[in-house]
């Protein structure tokens, strides 16, 4: 008899330690008469792992010895022994072309579940919890939503596997942004040119784009969209990140990219980590200054976005531009 799997081996265990929990003291052939269809091998390896970890003694002749339990017997936790000994897989415990790695070089990655390629990114797990292991707990937690996988914090994915220490968090987060950068460089070659003709266009087109902004950032960031004669998006850039003031959105700095690209018109852009979009009175002496500049530039400010994670607020919805 040979288990395929550990939920068999499991029960294989407990099997046998059900039996030798009966018996206050017994020689191996009692127990190979009490579990016939069980491998004398196995009931042997059972048995000594129990005397190692100092639950039996043994006694008797050397060639028949009888084995006794001990007074640590008071203290066994079946469940937890058995577990220690069949759920400390690790990836080299199964057959080489079974590993997520060879798995990935033998078929395309797309064949891997999200398990196997969170295996590979953590590499190597600890005593008691393997990469898979590991792989298998973050997407059991999180499912398909990577997403929100993306967002945790080092402290946050260590709660659900302690094999995500400092290397494996970082090459997760890595690989998870590749994937967003991928996924943002497609769909802008892919997107047909956006024109921007009313204030609910600015505003569709500003959530759309700044999504993991508004989502994401930890620290506001001033971004300015640039639009050709007919109101056509151009590009986006990014001006600075950090508290927004008078230093930082200087029109210099702000309209620099729209002199460079020939642009005609603007949308001004930044966002609120803290949660709430609601102009300051930062926000609206500053858009008033950038006003003033943007008129002697030649150019026009369509509108002030300012983006939170689940609200968007136009300043010419607003009436202050």
């Amino acid at each position: 008899m040979k288990a395929t799997s550990d939920t068999e081996r499991f029960s294989r265990y407990q099997s046998v330690v059900n039996v030798l929990l009966a018996k206050d003291s017994f020689h191996k052939s009692d127990i190979y008469e009490a579990l016939k269809d069980e491998e004398k091998a196995f009931l042997g390896r059972v048995i000594s792992e129990l005397v190692q970890d100092g639950y039996f003694t043994k006694t008797g002749l050397k060639t028949k010895p009888q084995y006794t339990w001990s007074t640590k017997k008071n203290g066994f936790n079946p469940g937890r022994w058995i577990d220690q000994r069949v759920f400390t897989a690790t990836v080299k415990r199964s057959p080489s072309d079974d590993r997520p790695r060879e798995r990935l070089l033998r078929l395309r990655p797309a064949e891997l579940k999200t398990s196997e390629l969170m295996a590979i990114l953590i590499r190597s797990g600890l005593q008691g919890e393997s990469a898979m292991q590991a792989g298998e707990k973050l997407a059991a937690f999180f499912g398909n939503d990577l997403e929100k996988l993306s967002m945790q914090a080092r402290g946050e994915l260590k709660q659900i596997s302690r094999a995500i220490g400092e290397t494996a968090y970082c090459q997760i987060m890595a690989a998870l942004e590749l994937g967003k950068r991928m996924a943002n460089q497609r769909a802008t070659e892919s997107a047909p040119s956006y024109k921007i003709r009313n204030t609910s266009d600015a505003v569709s087109y500003c959530t759309q784009h700044f999504m993991r902004l508004a989502r994401e950032a930890k620290k506001e960031e001033f971004h300015v969209v640039l639009l050709d004669e007919k109101h056509n998006v151009i590009k986006s850039e990014k001006i600075t990140v950090g508290l927004i003031n008078k230093s930082l959105a200087h029109p210099r700095e702000v309209f620099s990219p729209a002199i460079r690209e020939s642009a005609s018109a603007v949308i001004l852009v930044h966002n609120y980590p803290s949660g709430d979009p609601s102009p300051s009175q930062d926000d609206k002496t500053i858009t008033k200054e950038l006003k003033k500049a943007a008129e002697t530039l030649g150019l026009r400010i369509l509108d002030h976005i300012i983006l939170s994670k689940d609200k968007v607020v136009s300043m010419v919805d607003e009436k202050l531009l």
